[in-house]
């Protein structure tokens, strides 16, 4: 086989978007029967690959959720790094759907930091939200889907919390300080965008944590992450489902990439949610 070619299947194999479904059961007996179909997206990161966002927006309407959530970092925080194809998924996507956007550490980073980035994070932000997006920068909104309640809360963690090599205190308590106390009346989502903060998040009581961050790693067999995306071998909480005590977290792939380009048995990720309450034969 030509070498051009070979390299050229290599990089379909690695970054093919895949989509991954997966089933919850919800231990809500106070909460009315039905199914909630949710869309998670997480790590764009300014992704240019055209043909690769087309199959993320068909495969989301063939899936058609009742609500797309976001789990940060879609751009790339680099100053003078345009925003643009970011905002123009967000746009697409805005134009069909329901969306709920949590902030991850590069959007966070370039609101933090204007005297780096500019006013680049102001612009991204303001236009989101006059795209009707909802941003959820520690807040919760609180809705009903299929009269099911849910409460849907984004959390940002301090930038401290994103220092590689070791992990600083965060502690439920300063969840509970930031965004309050998870809603029992209702099936709590919290989208938090570093799941190297796992036990915490679970400690805190949602029902459902969808995180993102580690790409799923640069490496990964059997469904594991062998090297994560900050050089740890066999990151914990890296990529894939956790559960405990009736509690799920999940942590996807991502769709796009940075300064490590590279994804071994890997590829980009859709991640779709069928959460379904009371009757086993709901679909």
């Amino acid at each position: 086989m030509d070498g051009r070619i070979l390299e050229e299947e290599i990089h379909y194999i690695m970054k093919k978007l895949s989509v991954k479904t997966y089933e919850i059961r919800a231990s809500k007996p106070d909460l009315p029967p039905g199914l909630v179909k949710l869309a998670f997206l997480t790590d764009y990161h300014n992704l240019k690959d055209v043909a690769c966002r087309e199959k993320l927006l068909a495969s989301l309407a063939q899936y058609a959720p009742d609500l797309v959530l976001v789990g940060g970092d879609m751009l790339v925080a680099k100053r003078g790094c345009s925003y643009a194809p970011a905002l123009l998924l967000m746009r697409r996507l805005a134009g069909c759907y329901k969306v709920y956007y949590a902030f991850g550490n590069h959007e966070y980073r370039m609101r933090l930091r204007p005297e780096h980035y500019g006013t680049a994070g102001i612009r991204y932000e303001e236009k989101l939200r006059e795209l009707g997006v909802h941003l959820l920068r520690n807040e919760t909104e609180y809705l009903k889907v299929k009269n099911i309640p849910l409460a849907v809360t984004g959390l940002e963690i301090p930038m401290m919390n994103y220092r590689k090599w070791r992990k600083t205190a965060y502690s439920p308590a300063h969840i509970e300080a930031a965004v309050g106390r998870a809603d029992e009346k209702s099936y709590q989502i919290l989208l938090a965008h570093n799941p190297l903060y796992a036990d915490e998040y679970f400690a805190w009581n949602p029902d459902l944590v969808l995180s993102g961050h580690l790409h799923g790693g640069v490496v990964r067999l059997f469904g594991r992450p062998v090297i994560g995306t900050d050089g740890k071998l066999f990151p914990k909480y890296g990529y894939g489902r956790m559960d405990r005590d009736g509690k799920t977290m999940l942590v996807g792939a991502g769709i796009g990439e940075h300064t490590i380009p590279f994804r071994i048995f890997n590829p980009r990720e859709l991640v779709c949610v069928n959460v379904r309450l009371g009757n086993e034969n709901i679909k």
